[in-house]
């Protein structure tokens, strides 16, 4: 048995939270004219049997109101965008970005900031 996509529910929610009444006849045919979908990749996605690719997540995005990123997210084609979120940066990463590899440029900045009394390694 195939276990069916999670983005279905979260189309479905979706369409529901956007005025498209899934339950009223027509509906899907509404969302896939407005989307520019076909009505059977609708239905397909609406099911679960079926993952959108980039460019339905894009025409999806455009109908909803929303960013493309937040339907790649539910599609599971890119990580959410707080997992995206840069970490800081180590000591050394700094000196490298501030002087490169050299080394001797890295401890004179060391010396530097130790005097000024910045440097916590």
């Amino acid at each position: 048995m195939t276990q069916q996509h999670p983005f279905g529910s979260w189309l479905a929610s979706e369409l529901g939270l956007h005025g498209y009444d899934l339950s009223a006849y027509g509906t899907r045919a509404r969302f896939a004219r407005d989307a520019e979908l076909g009505e059977s990749i609708v239905s397909r996605l609406l099911r679960g049997n079926a993952v959108p690719d980039i460019k339905t997540c894009v025409a999806i995005a455009r109908v909803l109101g929303c960013k493309t990123t937040r339907v790649l997210h539910a599609a599971g084609l890119i990580p959410d965008e707080d997992d995206l979120a840069p970490r800081p940066l180590t000591p050394q990463e700094h000196l490298v970005g501030l002087v490169g590899d050299d080394v001797l440029a890295q401890e004179a900045v060391i010396v530097l900031l130790r005097a000024l009394g910045k440097w916590t390694p």
